[in-house]
């Protein structure tokens, strides 16, 4: 399965997603038409967001923490992010709706409590002042004083999950007043990483870490934010976001600011979305969403007290995310794999393990996390850092013909998973349909040759067409033949 590695690993890998989600992401790709990417992060956010409030998890040596994820989505515009976001997140909002609706009268009675207060602290306040001017004994006064501020009415805590207003004093604001899990979600990016939350990068880094946060006002109460849950979840176009990581400079590295988002770089699908007017399912989108509303209702009680459950690894689940821990781990020595990208590469066995938990929560509830789910967990990280290396890495000299063989590749990969592990493909297909600029011939061409010597596909020419198999060792082909064609079967000499 690594194998696979050279093309999924440039996009989101979804087939290492629970069939559930997987199969929501797919139906909902058809439906949209949107990056994949960018839908498979909105689904593994959606289920974190979900389950954050109520979910811990315990890696193999002990260390226990949250399971917020936070996404960063380098999307185009015209790619439909708002019309993904708003229907993968809608449980989310209608479930805050609902919380809304029903905290009203109590908002409503605290507010009534809170004045009625006000009014009887300020009549102490000046009996007080009134005795202090005679002369007269104010302890009375004051012990009835101090009683009267433990008897301060408390505001009601809800759950209000998505975060609009994204300055660090409105976030900080809502994690005190409410439950201490939100997240913001927006498919207008640029304007969340030029906020006021982004300006100094350690409130959200504290906030990624669960770390208890205080903060000081000079004129009203000190926010205190106990344990919160907090993620984010942006697409950005590339070149907003090259200007945000240019004028943050070395802050980013310093501070492990991007290592703390999973990234993933979306393939554009404008130029190939074809209206065939089929009624597309949204069953699996729909059983989906059902699930998450499911969790929320379950997880987010408001009178029942708080309480955490910690998801550990089943033993026979350790040794797969301890390999990758020391994998990992060891890439970041000078001249390693991940030498040139050590923050991402240092956390990702914690998002792997987060992950991991959510897909397990999602799949069978409060249960240990078994070895499929954190194989799962392990390979979507991976993917993402990958990805995180492919953008923020050290940037080699490539060749031409390589880089084509791997857009090419990867449309190959897409191409064979739509068509239910498809195992051949017409050559002129690519030059119809394929990625824009492998509709040069010569780059083409070229990209193929680079393909058929590196042993991903082979050319077979037959009844005047040439025909592109795909190499089972590297595509998800379904049922592969038991015969794989030469290198260049029946082609004519000096041609492919």
């Amino acid at each position: 399965m690594r194998r696979i590695v050279f093309y999924f690993f440039m996009n989101f890998p979804t087939f290492f997603l629970p069939p559930l989600l997987r199969e929501s992401v797919l139906a909902t790709e058809r439906i949209t038409q949107a990056p994949e990417s960018l839908i498979a992060s909105a689904h593994l956010s959606v289920a974190s967001l979900a389950c954050q409030h109520f979910l811990r998890v315990r890696r193999p040596g002990g260390q226990e923490g949250p399971v917020s994820l936070s996404f960063i989505d380098i999307v185009p515009s015209g790619e439909r992010k708002t019309t993904v976001y708003k229907d993968i997140f809608q449980p989310v909002a209608d479930f805050q709706h609902e919380e809304e609706m029903r905290m009203l009268p109590q908002i409503d009675n605290y507010y009534l409590a809170l004045s009625e207060w006000e009014v009887e602290i300020k009549d102490l306040y000046r009996r007080k002042s009134s005795l202090k001017k005679s002369g007269k004994p104010t302890q009375a006064a004051q012990d009835e004083i101090e009683q009267m501020l433990k008897e301060k009415p408390k505001r009601p805590k809800g759950f209000k999950l998505l975060v609009q207003d994204a300055t660090a004093e409105a976030v900080a604001q809502r994690l005190h007043e409410e439950h201490p899990t939100a997240a913001i979600v927006s498919s207008e990016g640029g304007v969340v990483l030029e906020s006021a939350l982004f300006r100094s990068l350690g409130m959200f880094n504290s906030l990624w870490s669960n770390e208890d946060l205080e903060i000081a006002r000079r004129t009203k109460e000190t926010l205190k934010i106990i344990s919160p849950n907090f993620g984010v979840t942006i697409a950005v176009q590339e070149e907003v976001l090259k200007k945000f990581l240019k004028r943050k400079g070395s802050e980013l590295h310093n501070s492990g600011f991007m290592s703390r988002f999973l990234v993933s770089q979306a393939l554009p699908k404008r130029g190939t979305r074809i209206i065939t007017g089929e009624d597309l399912s949204r069953t699996r989108s729909d059983e989906f969403k059902s699930r998450v509303t499911e969790i929320l209702k379950a997880t987010h009680i408001f009178d029942a007290p708080a309480s955490k459950y910690v998801m550990e690894y089943e033993p026979p689940a350790y040794k797969p995310w301890i390999d990758f821990f020391n994998e990992t781990e060891l890439a970041q020595a000078p001249g390693g794999s991940f030498a040139d990208i050590p923050e991402a590469a240092s956390k990702i066995g914690e998002q792997a393990a987060r992950i991991s938990a959510v897909l397990q929560y999602v799949e069978h509830g409060p249960s240990p996390i078994n070895v499929v789910n954190a194989e799962r967990g392990i390979n979507i990280a991976r993917g993402h850092l990958m990805q995180h290396k492919e953008i923020f890495g050290a940037k080699p000299e490539i060749p031409q013909d390589e880089i084509d063989a791997g857009s090419l590749g990867r449309w190959l990969f897409k191409q064979c998973e739509r068509y239910g592990g498809m195992s051949r493909f017409r050559r002129n297909e690519i030059l119809k349909f394929g990625p824009a600029a492998l509709r040069n011939t010569v780059r083409r061409e070229a990209a193929l040759i680079f393909m058929v010597r590196a042993g991903h596909v082979r050319l077979e020419f037959s009844n005047k067409t040439t025909f592109v198999h795909l190499n089972p060792e590297f595509f998800p082909v379904q049922n592969p033949p038991a015969w794989f064609p030469p290198p260049f079967s029946g082609l004519p000499s000096g041609r492919i």
